[in-house]
């Protein structure tokens, strides 16, 4: 417990965030999330090594936000100062057998072609030598990997650009195992912020939110999953434990600090007034709130900022105009803006919809209160809503606006495709001016 309190409260950190991104531990759907913390442009452009390229390490500085497949010792070489590091683990058994079932589908893993020319099943997958290795302690490896230390940690798939930048990075390294390396990777969690659970998601998001003073996140749809009903064999399992020896011990550890951190941010948030009476995520908003942020006077926002809210899916652009947008992810998502108490004329913006259904029935509440509004047309998707915000309805300066529509669609449902992603309207930016 001491040390989550101490990475929080006294290590001298920069508000950066570096995501050690371990594949197939639900990163996807956590990086939807953490790119609400930073605008669109202070994100790092790259997520693979073969994309890194002189030019882009040279203008590290101005990223915020670095989220890729890089490793846990590699915020050293990309990041300008001393970050906060994130990581999420995953039990190894459903790591690997996820593991397996992306290879399969796609083309461009390693392994890929072999795989599906020999029609493997799990079980020839985890008995051939030369598809086994590749979930061989995956999160061991990927946390203590370091390009000085030991770049054989991992595999580095390089393009002629990054091998001129990596290659001034590597060292000759000492010879580590995986029981070195086991500790390394304990060091690393150690070092981390914060770090999550993928089995536990929604509370490794309530932990989020609260290490980082941020509004409940709700719960979280987890993108970019394959959910396989297969029955796993005996044996199996063990050729799996066989092969993450390491990475079920890293589990165990990860699992006793990461219920001694939640217990303690409990213990903490039970100390707040009335706390016996609300949930979690009621006590987790309470928190965000007394730590209130920078108080403005207007607002002019699209979603390539950085925001403060609930509800939503990734960033996406708007063609022809080229401006970010956000599909809200359920019926009551949310987004908050720190105001001096005022009158204010709001304007939002919405592009898009499952259907008119939506738009017509769209409640629309400040800070829980329904709200009259207006449309500029009636027809279509593409509409601006208009409103008056009295100065009463803003609470302790914050406007917490609110879309609560009926139920989300399935999006291949609506436009076809294969996007499995439930969504409800789409906006494109929102405007607060004093009346």
């Amino acid at each position: 417990m001491f040390t989550f309190l101490k990475n929080i409260f006294f290590k001298k950190k920069s508000s950066d965030f570096f995501f050690i991104h371990i594949p197939k531990t639900a990163g996807t759907s956590f990086i939807n999330i953490l790119d609400a913390c930073v605008n669109e442009n202070e994100i790092f452009p790259c997520q693979l090594w073969n994309e890194i390229n002189q030019s882009i390490v040279n203008n590290k500085s101005q990223y915020k936000l670095i989220r890729g497949h890089f490793g846990g010792g590699s915020y050293k070489l990309l990041s300008s100062e001393n970050p906060h590091r994130l990581t999420i683990l995953r039990h190894p058994q459903s790591l690997s057998i996820s593991t397996f079932h992306f290879i399969k589908r796609e083309k461009n893993t390693a392994v890929h072609e072999l795989v599906n020319e020999n029609e493997m099943d799990l079980k020839a997958f985890l008995e051939e030598a030369q598809t086994a290795h590749k979930i061989n302690n995956r999160m061991v490896r990927h946390l203590s990997f370091d390009l000085g230390q030991d770049p054989e940690a991992q595999e580095l798939f390089l393009s002629s650009q990054s091998i001129k930048v990596v290659n001034n990075w590597i060292k000759t390294p000492k010879t580590i195992d995986n029981s070195k390396r086991l500790l390394r990777a304990k060091k690393a969690l150690d070092d981390c912020s914060w770090f999550g659970i993928q089995e536990k998601f929604d509370e490794s998001m309530q932990l989020f939110a609260y290490t980082f003073k941020r509004p409940p996140i709700g719960k979280s749809p987890l993108l970019n999953a394959h959910i396989s009903k297969e029955i796993i064999e005996d044996y199996c399992k063990d050729l799996i434990n066989k092969q993450n020896k390491y990475d079920l011990q890293l589990y165990d550890y990860a699992q006793i600090k990461f219920d001694q951190n939640y217990q303690s941010m409990l213990n903490n948030l039970q100390k707040l007034p009335n706390a016996i009476s609300k949930t979690t995520d009621e006590l987790i908003d309470i928190h965000y709130q007394q730590h209130r942020n920078c108080i403005t006077d207007s607002v002019e926002f699209d979603f390539g900022d950085d925001f403060l809210g609930s509800g939503w899916h990734r960033r996406e652009l708007t063609q022809p105009e080229n401006t970010f947008f956000r599909w809200t992810s359920n019926h009551h998502a949310f987004i908050d803006f720190w105001l001096e108490a005022d009158n204010y004329i709001l304007t939002i913006r919405i592009i898009n919809s499952v259907s008119s259904e939506h738009l017509n029935n769209l409640d629309l509440q400040i800070n829980n209160t329904s709200i009259p509004y207006e449309y500029d047309q009636n027809e279509g998707v593409v509409r601006i809503i208009s409103t008056t915000i009295q100065r009463s309805y803003i609470k302790n300066n914050l406007l917490r606006i609110q879309f609560k529509h009926p139920v989300s669609l399935q999006h291949k449902q609506v436009f076809n495709g294969n996007d499995n992603r439930y969504l409800g309207i789409a906006i494109n930016w929102i405007k607060l001016k004093p009346c």
